[in-house]
């Protein structure tokens, strides 16, 4: 399913910058963006394209080329800007015969304007083709029906896209969570540093029944990027040579979980040499579990509860930060967002992720300092 990346909005409120006399700063959702002086008024319906959005390279985005058409946080004088802002009309420079009179407040117009997400952490991802499909042959059929019925084993997904048996690790931005933080104002929280790594996560399945136990194989182990499953138990392949399997061997994670005996996802950031330019300059690699799924009862542990599974497997959770409440204040989030990072206090944090102590109600804020300090480095390069 394509990311929502572009939607029609309303500008919330629109207020002057010192010493700028062609730009204001326009309000939209939680987002705050620098635009045109007078372009907009407050009430008006208009299209925001949120940060890391790559726009097509057609001649409405010409302005972004020398930006390889990706929206970036920037600052304009001592204005922040996250995110684009655009008129309705811009639509009809892509397609004149679209009626943007029939676009409403939420509406999804990502696929419209043909936007792609930047995701460079993707480039860690081994590429694995799927593989042909081929009708199994009676006697393969039959082997599987075998299985099933004499050792009770299931077939699972063994290569691809990530596994449905658990959400991807994607935390909404507090920008997006006005309405949120409102319906649970006051609820209990737990605050974590948001490191900057590569999402990673460990599924162990029960899988089979107890002679499939006692003949060595009463499992299903899978290791995934943020995307795709990199290594499955079920498919005879080598281990690929990627940071998140190294963290899979390094923990002897499989053998951790096949001691819990239950089913569970275990999802963190693996941080180290070659992922996102290693900013905690560690060497080698490790691992920072931030969650940990429960596959029966389809929700995250509590807090105490997922401790004490770190700690039995000797992994390492991200740096704790401290307990709060759900405020709904956007600008109390992204205040709290910065700082500096508690695994390299030299360098700037690149945010927080706000759980619920009790409940799945969760979001991160990124650094807005962190996002521009990155910018500022990449146009180095």
């Amino acid at each position: 399913m394509r990311e929502s990346l572009a939607y029609v909005e309303t500008i919330k409120s629109l207020s002057p910058i010192p010493k700028a006399d062609k730009i204001e700063c326009a309000q939209i959702l939680g987002w705050e963006c620098v635009v045109k002086r007078e372009e907009f008024a407050v009430g008006d319906k208009a299209i925001y394209v949120e940060i890391d959005s790559i726009l097509p390279d057609l001649p409405p985005f010409e302005f972004l080329r020398s930006k390889k058409f990706r929206i970036r946080t920037i600052k304009l004088r001592s204005q922040v800007s996250q995110g684009i802002v655009f008129p309705l009309s811009i639509i009809n420079e892509i397609d004149p015969t679209f009626d943007i009179s029939k676009l409403k407040v939420g509406d999804d117009v990502t696929q419209l304007l043909g936007i792609t997400k930047y995701d460079p952490e993707s480039a860690l991802d081994i590429v694995i083709d799927p593989e042909p499909q081929v009708k199994k042959s009676w006697a393969a059929r039959k082997f599987q029906f075998i299985k099933w019925k004499l050792f009770g084993y299931k077939p699972i997904k063994s290569h691809g896209d990530f596994p449905d048996c658990c959400p991807k690790t994607d935390e909404t931005r507090v920008q997006h969570m006005q309405g949120s933080l409102e319906r649970n104002e006051g609820m209990p929280a737990y605050i974590t540093e948001k490191c900057d790594g590569t999402s990673s996560t460990f599924i162990y399945r029960k899988n089979g029944n107890w002679l499939s136990r006692l003949f060595g194989r009463g499992y299903t182990f899978q290791v995934c990027s943020r995307n795709r499953i990199l290594f499955s138990t079920d498919k005879n392949h080598n281990k690929p040579d990627h940071p998140i399997m190294k963290m899979a061997d390094k923990y002897d994670i499989l053998k951790g979980m096949k001691r819990l005996n239950r089913n569970l996802a275990i999802q963190g950031e693996t941080i180290g040499n070659k992922i996102q330019g290693n900013l905690y300059k560690i060497n080698g690699h490790d691992l920072k579990v931030f969650l940990i799924y429960d596959i029966d009862a389809k929700r995250y542990l509590p807090l105490d509860e997922m401790q004490q599974i770190i700690d039995e497997l000797n992994l390492s959770m991200v740096p704790f930060i401290g307990f709060d409440v759900v405020k709904p204040d956007i600008k109390y989030w992204v205040e709290l967002s910065k700082g500096t990072s508690k695994l390299l206090p030299s360098v700037l944090r690149e945010g927080i992720v706000m759980r619920g102590t009790k409940d799945d109600f969760s979001f991160k804020s990124i650094n807005p300092e962190y996002l521009l300090k990155q910018e500022l480095n990449k146009d180095k390069e």
